[in-house]
């Protein structure tokens, strides 16, 4: 519980008010402090929002960029999509690819004879089936080379051998409204056959997965590829650089042509997605670089929000925060990066490249940076040029690979060494957070040193008034003795 304080009882004054606007102009000092640390961590998150944007571009698309094999994705279109699906992989040889489908790989599949047992369920017994338990014989399941064994005892129940099945690598399930067995294995192809056997056959017979048991071989795809017979366990099948999904046989007669060629659709898609994603993000750069400046405006005091809306609030806090990076040297030295790096010329066989040699190009001053694909309906100061860049693709894709992917690289090794750990940095971070978050604690430390000494500033101010308090009041009480004194000697 705070001191009671009675105060201005002697005096008539209002202590509490004179003492409250004395504390005021210490107050401001600590004002000032919490208006550092606000803006400081209003500095902290803008900081983390730009470096979220700066590396989610540099682990997307600038890192694709650097990388030659982005350059080098083929396409491929198959003339029956209804029976060969296909993808091409970058090794895959351009031209004409012929396939025919001579057979599908699947899976083997065993169903099981009709017991001829009343009410069988999961929990029934073994041995309620007329197996002799006694001498614990065994089941072998064998998938391929690995084998797994199921001893019986008077125990073991159907839902056990499911059970047993299923952990040997089987698909398997006990059908009570047929009571059959319903086996098979989870993967197509002769490698991944298997076999029941036992060491007492007549075991089998009474769960229905001897002699009269249903049993459809697995088999191997099979296709013939330009001239060569392949085969395979699975429908997908890889060959020479083709991924092909085997959907139905072809006839007799019937052949698939594959086409493959470079797939230069994707790569300048590639190339736009990155110029698109360094133009949203040099803008949010430049927006906080070249911020209107907020001279003048600190954070707003609990009594000055009360005076406002919540609109005004907002607007005068959102004026703040832009400008928190006007001009800042670190933010200054990144754009200053980009834009550098990026304008680098490149040499291949003694001849100098630029973006610009490929149609890729800056704006006006105004646009600060920010850059434009000549020929392109979504650039549209330069829709009406020529497409330069579709066209270096389909005449000099290497120039093309060799250039991008050589100032992509330059940039993103310039950025990796930029968000190295350091004294002043975390990881992964192009500005210095530790320093930022030092700041803040420092500035925290000193509001409450400044708190402690304005609490012991106005305590002392209680005790001066205190004492003036006392004082008058034993000056009142003498006056008024002198003057009863007085009263009755002139009686």
């Amino acid at each position: 519980m705070g001191e009671l304080r009675l105060t201005g009882l002697a005096s008539g004054m209002d202590t509490d008010f004179i003492i409250e606007q004395l504390m005021k102009a210490h107050r401001l000092k600590a004002t000032k402090i919490e208006n550092k640390i606000t803006t400081t961590e209003w500095k902290q998150e803008k900081w983390k929002e730009l470096n979220s944007k700066i590396y989610s571009f540099y682990t997307n698309q600038l890192s694709k960029l650097r990388f030659q094999s982005s350059f080098l994705t083929k396409k491929a279109v198959s003339s029956n999509q209804n029976k060969v699906e296909v993808t091409a992989g970058t090794n895959a040889a351009d031209g004409t690819h012929i396939i025919k489908v001579k057979q599908l790989a699947s899976a083997q599949f065993m169903t099981g004879d009709k017991i001829n047992k009343a009410n069988i369920s999961l929990s029934t017994k073994l041995t309620d089936l007329d197996i002799d338990a006694s001498s614990n014989p065994t089941i072998t399941i064998k998938i391929g080379e690995q084998s797994t064994e199921f001893t019986i005892d008077e125990n073991k129940t159907v839902g056990d051998f499911v059970n047993a099945l299923k952990k040997a690598g089987l698909n398997a399930n006990f059908d009570t409204v047929h009571n059959r067995f319903f086996i098979s294995s989870k993967e197509s192809g002769k490698e991944n056959e298997f076999t029941i056997t036992s060491s007492n056959p007549e075991i089998l017979e009474k769960l229905g997965l001897g002699s009269k048991a249903g049993v459809v071989d697995a088999q191997d795809a099979e296709i013939v590829y330009n001239g060569v017979t392949l085969t395979s366990s699975s429908n997908n099948f890889t060959v020479n650089g083709l991924t092909l999904i085997l959907k139905e046989t072809t006839a007799v007669d019937e052949q698939i042509s594959i086409t493959v060629s470079n797939n230069t659709e994707a790569v300048y898609n590639m190339v736009k997605d990155f110029v698109k994603a360094y133009n949203e993000l040099i803008t949010e750069l430049n927006k906080a670089y070249y911020a209107d400046s907020a001279r003048g405006l600190d954070p707003l005091t609990h009594e000055e929000k009360e005076k406002m809306t919540d609109e005004q609030i907002a607007k005068w806090e959102s004026k703040i925060k832009d400008a928190l990076l006007r001009r800042d040297n670190t933010l200054g030295s990144l754009i200053t990066t980009f834009r550098d790096i990026l304008s680098d010329p490149v040499s291949i066989n003694e001849k100098k490249y630029s973006l610009s040699s490929f149609g890729i190009v800056t704006g006006d001053y105004s646009e600060k940076g920010l850059l434009h694909i000549s020929g392109d309906s979504d650039f549209a100061s330069v829709a009406l040029s020529e497409n330069k860049l579709m066209d270096a693709l389909n005449n000099n894709p290497d120039e093309v690979m060799q250039v991008l992917s050589k100032l992509a690289s330059d940039l993103y090794n310039t950025l990796t060494e930029k968000m190295k750990s350091t004294s002043l940095s975390s990881a992964l971070t192009v500005y210095n957070d530790k320093e930022l978050a030092k700041q803040i604690t420092d500035y925290k430390s000193e509001l409450k040193r400044m708190e402690d000494r304005l609490s012991e500033l106005e305590e002392k101010y209680y005790r001066q008034f205190s004492a003036m308090e006392s004082a008058l009041a034993k000056m009142n009480s003498q006056s008024s003795f002198l003057m009863s004194m007085l009263g009755m000697n002139n009686n």
